[in-house]
């Protein structure tokens, strides 16, 4: 079960979908944060700079769906950008131990 999912279903019009996907397409172009809203209520999540895209178009005798689903991963809040290489740490060579 997830820790939080809003649903919402409407019937809109295309323009009105098309202003609700151009003003989401502006918000993931600009900022990590993106808030999102319907009906009043709000809520405000930052998106990872890489995301998985899926896109599904589905007909089924006369009823059309297209759906579009963005998913990322968290980082954890102590991980750097794991884009910046790592150099591999040079270990010394272990000495003899001396005879006693």
């Amino acid at each position: 079960m997830p820790n939080l999912e809003i649903k919402r279903t409407s019937e809109l019009t295309r323009k009105q979908v098309s202003e609700r996907l151009i003003a989401l397409g502006h918000a993931l172009a600009g900022d990590s944060e993106v808030e999102l809203g319907s009906d009043g209520d709000s809520l405000t999540i930052v998106v990872a700079d890489r995301v998985q895209w899926e896109l599904e178009i589905e007909v089924e005798g006369d009823k059309t769906e297209i759906e579009i689903e963005i998913s990322w991963r968290d980082a954890p809040a102590d991980e750097t950008e794991a884009a910046v290489p790592v150099k591999p740490v040079r270990r010394a060579r272990p000495r003899k131990a001396a005879a006693k």
